[in-house]
C-alpha cells in the first residue's frame, strides 16, 4: 500500500525548505568578481611579489660562469646577481633599478 499522507508531508518540507533557501540566497551578494576587485587583487600579488625574494637556478656552462666571475673581479660593486638582472632587463625583462646593485653595500 501507497502511503500519500507520506508524500504529501515530505512535499510540503521540500517546498518549506526551497522558500527557506531562496530567501537566504536574496540576502547573499552575488559571488562574482568586478573588474575593481580584480585590480586590487592583482596590485596585492604583485606587491606580495616585488618583496618576495626566490633562489634562480640555471645550469650553465663552465665557461660562461668564469668570464662572469672574471666580470664580477673587473667591475667594482658588481655581484653575479646584478649582473644577470642587468642581462634580463636588457632582453626587454621589467627589472626594478633597486635591485640592479649590490644589496650588501646598502646595509648599515
Amino acid at each position: 500500500m501507497y502511503n500519500y499522507e507520506n508524500q504529501t508531508n515530505e512535499i510540503i518540507r521540500v517546498k518549506s525548505m526551497s522558500k527557506k533557501l531562496e530567501s537566504i540566497l536574496q540576502k547573499v551578494p552575488p559571488a562574482t568578481v568586478t573588474s575593481f576587485n580584480k585590480e586590487i587583487q592583482f596590485e596585492e600579488k604583485v606587491l606580495i611579489e616585488e618583496e618576495q625574494i626566490v633562489r634562480l637556478i640555471a645550469q650553465v656552462p663552465f665557461k660562461v660562469k668564469r668570464r662572469l666571475k672574471q666580470y664580477v673581479a673587473e667591475n667594482p660593486g658588481e655581484t653575479e646577481r646584478s649582473a644577470i638582472l642587468k642581462g634580463l632587463k636588457l632582453l626587454g625583462i621589467k627589472v626594478e633599478d633597486k635591485y640592479l646593485h649590490d644589496l650588501r653595500s646598502t646595509r648599515n
